[in-house]
């Protein structure tokens, strides 16, 4: 029984931060000649480049002042926030004759952000697409463009676009930022390429002095697609070793010793936090006591649960009072599951702890209570409609309701995993007597 399992995740690594890098900046375009640009040219000219071994370089750029200036105030609507202002101008700048390679470049970068800023995410990859293909933006854009490129892919479910984008970012820029490797990683990760996934995201964290919590997540979840729980309990142990009270990273490893059928351990683990503790909400107190259930200790994982209602950790709910019914019949304590189970009822969706209930009662010999627990579960529904009939046949017949008692066989009659014990049933209630119990 698995108790909790570590679902695929989901990771967007922030295309939005990384448009910053773009063309979304506040920097004016570069081909419109002003004053303020003629007098820091000189500065300018010694800015630092940013990608050193790069395999592209920086092509000329040539744009009419006129277009730049529409440019650089569509920029400032955007940062405004009027995009539609914004697309106006770009528009204006694509359709002008005198457009140049280099301005209608920028000005498809431009309008890709803007595009994507207004949900439009398959216009946004096709400027952006078009941006790179004319190949006249300088290296600063130029590569910040695929970047971005491959983050939309990613986020619009083009995986395998964004991984083969990501790896043309690399190889043109040379720039091997495990930023980028764990975009790609993350792209592998969603195609389901998971071993891929694992391998890059490696390197993504090995090149990384900070990596992020989110890769190590990355990483987590790809392990347990192959099932892989070994590394994954291994790279779990490392972050907690470092963070030994965290609660995210201790349900995570309890989940991954579950999942490998390592419950002892798990227990171990849950219950040294509990000692220290962390044991705190309604979650942590039903996982633990699932476990105590698993190693066969329901008593404790019963006593567990009854201090978690005590201290109000443990909210009343459907949930965690069946589980507390079925901690106490697995502990061989029929009195306090009896009183759990009609806790649940209430809450219940169907039948099944009514059933259950119902079922006690009868080893209980509380004859009147196990008919009315019957009768209602019948009345909600249940799975094992056949048993729950021979049990309400069992409580009448105790009752002296023989006529009942015949109904309720006779209906237990029509299903199969009864049908031979209701008929059992029904010659000893007809002959006057009930059936020998073995």
């Amino acid at each position: 029984m698995h108790a909790a399992n570590v679902k695929k995740l989901v990771l967007c690594l922030g295309a939005a931060t990384l448009l910053a890098a773009g063309v979304a900046s506040a920097s004016r375009i570069p081909g419109e000649r002003n004053s303020d640009q003629q007098r820091s040219s000189k500065s300018s000219s010694k800015t630092e480049n940013l990608y050193p071994n790069a395999k592209r370089n920086d092509p000329k750029t040539d744009m009419p002042g006129s277009l730049g200036t529409k440019l650089n105030k569509a920029q400032e609507a955007a940062s405004d926030g009027d995009t539609d202002k914004a697309l106006n101008l770009i528009d204006e700048v694509l359709a002008d004759k005198k457009v140049t390679p280099y301005a209608k470049a920028f000005a498809l970068y431009l309008r890709s952000n803007a595009k994507w800023e207004k949900e439009d995410g398959a216009g946004a990859i096709a400027d952006l697409k078009e941006a790179i293909a004319i190949d006249a933006l300088p290296n600063s854009n130029q590569f910040p463009a695929i970047y971005t490129l491959a983050q939309f892919q990613l986020q619009e479910e083009q995986y395998a676009d964004a991984a083969k984008t990501v790896d043309q970012y690399i190889d043109l820029s040379g720039d091997k930022k495990p930023e980028a490797i764990a975009v790609k990683a993350n792209a592998l990760y969603r195609a389901d390429k998971f071993q891929d996934a694992i391998d890059t995201m490696k390197q993504a964290i090995a090149a990384s002095d900070k990596p992020q919590e989110s890769w190590n997540q990355i990483l987590m979840a790809s392990y347990f697609e192959l099932n892989q729980y070994g590394e994954a309990a291994k790279l779990s142990e490392e972050q907690l070793a470092k963070n030994p009270n965290d609660k995210k990273l201790i349900q995570q490893l309890a989940s991954i010793y579950v999942n490998d059928d390592k419950n002892d351990k798990a227990l171990k683990l849950l219950s040294d936090a509990k000692g220290r503790g962390l044991i705190t909400t309604s979650d942590d107190y039903k996982l633990l006591a699932q476990l105590y259930g698993q190693a066969e200790k329901p008593a404790e994982g019963a006593a567990l649960l009854e201090e978690g209602f005590q201290k109000g950790a443990i909210q009343p709910s459907y949930d965690m009072y069946k589980l507390l019914g079925d901690s106490y019949a697995l502990a061989e304590n029929e009195p306090k599951a009896i009183d759990a189970y009609g806790k649940a009822s209430p809450l219940a969706k169907d039948g099944e702890a009514d059933l259950l209930r119902g079922q006690l009662q009868i080893n209980s010999q509380q004859w009147a209570g196990a008919k009315e627990s019957l009768t209602k579960a019948l009345s909600r529904g249940v799975k094992r409609q056949g048993a729950a009939y021979v049990l309400l046949g069992n409580a009448e017949n105790e009752l002296g309701n023989k006529s009942a008692a015949i109904a309720a066989m006779e209906k237990a009659q029509g299903y199969e995993e009864t049908r031979q014990m209701a008929g059992t049933w029904l010659k000893m209630i007809k002959g006057g007597g009930a059936p020998k119990k073995k």
